[in-house]
């Protein structure tokens, strides 16, 4: 796997944190996996969304065509 070093900014008790739990020369590794792992589940979030979304679509034009006369109602014409 290639790699590319990077300059980030991290706020000072992140970077405490790390440095007691993460032993030097395992941070960048550390780091890689838990960025992954939650670009991931952001990833996976937008697909259930969608999916859902899509999964719904017509239960929710079927409400929307119920309840359009409420739009209305009342209105002086």
């Amino acid at each position: 796997m290639q790699t590319q070093r990077i300059n980030i900014s991290l706020p000072i008790d992140l970077v405490k944190q790390l440095q007691i739990t993460v032993p030097f020369g395992k941070r960048s590794r550390f780091i890689t996996k838990a960025l992954s792992e939650k670009l991931m589940k952001k990833r996976n979030i937008k697909k259930e969304l969608i999916k859902s979304l899509k999964a719904n679509r017509k239960f929710d034009e079927a409400v929307m065509k119920e309840w359009s006369v409420t739009e209305v109602e009342g209105w002086p014409e």
